[in-house]
């Protein structure tokens, strides 16, 4: 199974809880925090805060979100049955405001990746 990623920075962390906050209002704020934590291999949001802030600040770190982790965590704070496939396409969905990569990097990963034309030597 294929799990969306994203650019590991404290806008697109925020998208993501805006993103679940709509989907599921009736979870607490502070258990999607934990689940979003989850979700990246964190032990709670806690241990994941520092790290984001730190990293943001110096690297451009891309993350794997795993929806099976997160809704672990959301089953383990009370929250059963929620289906795992609108979670998982609630991933894919979110437009995340921070690009993976920034536009000059970009330009460069799509020259390479286009094919080169037929009459070309």
């Amino acid at each position: 199974m294929l799990h969306p990623s994203m650019r590991f920075s404290p806008s697109n962390v925020a998208a993501l809880k805006k993103a679940l906050r709509r989907q599921y209002p009736h979870i607490k704020s502070s258990h999607l925090d934990e689940a979003i934590a989850a979700s990246f291999g964190f032990n709670s949001y806690a241990a994941m805060r520092p790290t984001l802030h730190q990293l943001s600040a110096y690297a451009r770190l891309v993350v794997v979100t795993d929806h099976l982790l997160m809704l672990l965590r959301l089953e383990e704070l009370g929250y059963r049955n929620l289906p795992r496939e609108v979670l998982h396409r609630l991933l894919w969905d979110i437009e995340f405001p921070d690009e993976r990569y920034d536009s000059a990097v970009e330009e460069i990963i799509q020259a390479r990746r286009r094919p080169a034309a037929a009459n070309a030597e």
